[in-house]
Parts: structure tokens; sequence; C-alpha cells
């Protein structure tokens, strides 16, 4: 009894001294501390976005995919393997990942002469990381190129992070770059989807209308 009366002066000399009134009116027999904030009130624009495929992962060790920083890593260090940009020509004129090679669709399939050595590493990507990327890369796969891979999260999550892009422009002394829609001398019609030079001239790939692809000097475009 006496001892019970003795805690309870040291109690109440406690709070009295260290100016705890107003938290010992709140915390009763085994409440807890009640002015602890419930779920109710968290705002939610405290919370941090979280994306999909973040980019983070998978690494390099993956044997599918690889994420946008492990590339992006790759592309600022100079040294990213090959990588292929399998959207239509007319989606890469506002941009592409640096040293891509453009080969749309399933196109690569037919055109084995754009792919390094069995041993060098090929990312593959399209606008969104879609099953289109992924499915390739496995083809590919299967045919002996072990390392290659579909990018993550496509184009859309590289630019929405702000990782490096190109615009393609055309080459030196040339009218025409990726992307744009052309008309032979002939007739037919198409969209540029390689550019380069052959013996100091512009000489463009052009994917015709009619699915084929045709490599043609610049005199033999009518504009």
């Amino acid at each position: 009894m006496i001892r019970d009366r003795l805690k309870n002066v040291a109690k109440k000399a406690a709070i009295k001294f260290f100016g705890m009134e107003w938290e010992a009116e709140e915390i009763g027999p085994n409440d807890g501390n009640t002015k602890r904030a419930g779920p109710q009130e968290v705002d939610p624009n405290l919370i941090p976005r979280v994306v999909d495929g973040s980019g983070d992962t998978p690494g390099p060790k993956h044997r599918e995919r690889i994420g946008r920083t492990w590339l992006a890593s790759q592309v600022i260090s100079g040294v990213p393997g090959v990588i292929i940009d399998i959207r239509p020509p007319k989606e890469v004129v506002a941009g592409m990942l640096p040293q891509a090679i453009l080969v749309p669709g399933d196109q690569l399939k037919t055109r084995l002469d754009r792919l390094p050595a069995k041993d060098i590493r090929v990312t593959i990507y399209d606008q969104t990381g879609s099953d289109t990327s992924d499915q390739l890369a496995t083809w590919l796969r299967s045919q002996g190129w072990g390392l290659a891979r579909m990018l993550q999260g496509g184009y859309a999550e590289w630019i929405e992070h702000d990782e490096p892009t190109v615009r393609p422009e055309p080459p030196a002394g040339g009218r025409y770059h990726l992307g744009n829609p052309v008309q032979l001398t002939e007739g037919a019609r198409g969209v540029v989807q390689g550019v380069g030079l052959a013996g100091g001239s512009p000489r463009y790939d052009v994917l015709l209308d009619s699915g084929e692809v045709r490599s043609v000097a610049e005199g033999e475009l009518a504009g």
C-alpha cells in the first residue's frame, strides 16, 4: 500500500517536472500513443512514385532483358555493343538511342548482315518494351546470338528518365535522314531507314511500301 502511494507521488512529480501533462492525458493504460498518425492521415503526395521497370534491374547477367540504367551507363562509356531500334521509321524522327541501328519490325530475320559477331551483346528495343522486342531477342538467341536482350521499358521509359538520345541527321552533303518519306525516280514510295556515305556520296536504305528494302544513291530519289 505504502509502495503504491510512493509510486504515484513520484509519477506526479516527474510529470510536473518534465512538463509531460499533455502526454499523460492522452496516454491511457494499454492504449499506446494516441498522437501517432493513423493511415487515414497519410498525405499521398509525400509517397515516392514507383515506376514499373525502373531500369535499375535487370542487370547484365539477366538472360532475357537489359535495364535502362545499366544500358545507359554502357552508352555513356561508349561500349554498348550493338543496339537495334525496331520501331517504324517515322517514329525515329524525334529521337533514338545513340549508336542505334534502325531495322524495323521483324525485318532483322532477313537482314542478318546488320548483326555483329555472335559473341557481341545485342540490345533490341521498341517503343514500350512490348512482346515484339522480347520475341525478336528470343529468336536471335535461338540463332546463336546468345547475348541478345530486349530493353526493359523500351524507348518510352528511356526518355522518361532523360537518358541520352540523338536525332537523325542527313549524311554529309545529303538531304535525307532516317524516317524521311521519299519517292524513287521510278515512282516507288518508301521511308528512309538507313543513311550513309559510299565513295564520299550519300546513300540511303529505303524501306519501300511493298516491304522491299533498296539501297539507292541520292540521285535516284525524286524528293
